[in-house]
C-alpha cells in the first residue's frame, strides 16, 4: 500500500459492518480493493469471504486474498480459502507463498486475471527489482501442485493428523480453539503468567523432541500468549501420539493443565 501510495482504510478484524463503513468512505475513489488474509495465522480463523465478496459487489470493489496460510491444504483440493468458500470466480487477486505447504522454503506469487498480472509486471517495484525464484524452488512447487491434482491422500492424512492433535490436546485440558486447520494454537490466556508458561513449555518440549514456538506480547496481544503447532501430512500416527504425550508431561510440570 505504501508503494502504491494509495489511501488506506483499516477495518476491524472480521467486522463486516466496519468494512462496509470504510467502503462508503472510499466511494470517491476510482478503484477500491478489499484486502484480507484468507486464514489469519495466529488463531486459524478464516475470513468470511462470502460476505466480503457480497460487499465488493455492492460497492464495486475488487477483492485480494492473501492465502499464505491456506494454499495447498485448505479446500477440497487444496486451492485455498476461495475454494473452501466457493468464491474462486469472485476473488480478483490471490497472493500466496511457495514457502509453506508448497514446500519450496522461499518465494511467493500473485495470481489474477491476465490484465492485472501484465500490469503488475510493468508497475510492481518488488517484482521489477527482485531476483527470480531459483529453478529448484519452481520445480518443487510444480511437483506439489501435481500431487495435489492427482493424489487426494496427503490432504486426507493432514485432516486426520490435525483432527487427532487438536482433539487430543483438548482432551488433556489445554485451551485449543475448534478450527479445521493445520495451525493449532495452544492458548494460555487463562493463566496470569501466560508468557512465562508459553516460553517455558516451548523450551521443555524442544528437549523432548517436539519443535514448537511460544508467542507472547508484542507478537500477540498482552495476556494471549500461546504455543502454535502446525500439523503435517508427513507426521505419522506415532509422532502425533508422541507430541500429545510430551504436551501432557510438560503441561503438568508448568501447571498449564
Amino acid at each position: 500500500m505504501r508503494l502504491a501510495k494509495a489511501r488506506r482504510f483499516i477495518y476491524e478484524h472480521l467486522d463486516m459492518n466496519h468494512l462496509e463503513s470504510k467502503l462508503r468512505e472510499a466511494m470517491d475513489a476510482e478503484y477500491r480493493l478489499i484486502v484480507t488474509d484468507g486464514v489469519f495465522s495466529m488463531d486459524c480463523d478464516p475470513a468470511p469471504l462470502h460476505d466480503i465478496c457480497d460487499l465488493a459487489d455492492k460497492y464495486e470493489a475488487m477483492v485480494l486474498v492473501d492465502d499464505s496460510h491456506a494454499t495447498g491444504f485448505v479446500g477440497p483440493t487444496g486451492r485455498g480459502t476461495p475454494e473452501a468458500f466457493g468464491v474462486i470466480d469472485r476473488v480478483d487477486i490471490v497472493t500466496s507463498t511457495l514457502g509453506k505447504a508448497l514446500g519450496g522454503a522461499l518465494g511467493g506469487f500473485t495470481s489474477g486475471r491476465k490484465e492485472i498480472v501484465e500490469w503488475l509486471r510493468q508497475k510492481s517495484r518488488p517484482y521489477l527489482f527482485s531476483n527470480s525464484v531459483p529453478p529448484m524452488i519452481c520445480g518443487a512447487a510444480l511437483e506439489v501442485l501435481r500431487i495435489l491434482r492427482e493424489d487426494p491422500e496427503p490432504l486426507q492424512r493432514l485432516k486426520k493428523n490435525q483432527g487427532r492433535l487438536r482433539r487430543g490436546l483438548q482432551d488433556l485440558g489445554f485451551d485449543v480453539t475448534t478450527c479445521d486447520h493445520a495451525i493449532i494454537p495452544v492458548h494460555f490466556r487463562k493463566h496470569e503468567n501466560d508468557a512465562i508458561i508459553a516460553q517455558g513449555m516451548a523450551n521443555d518440549l524442544l528437549e523432548d523432541g517436539i519443535y514448537c514456538i511460544g508467542f507472547s506480547f508484542p507478537v500477540v496481544p498482552r495476556g494471549q500468549a500461546r504455543i502454535r503447532l502446525q500439523a503435517s501430512a508427513a507426521h505419522t500416527d506415532e509422532q502425533v501420539e508422541k507430541c500429545l504425550a510430551a504436551f501432557e508431561k510438560v503441561g503438568r510440570k508448568h501447571g498449564a493443565i
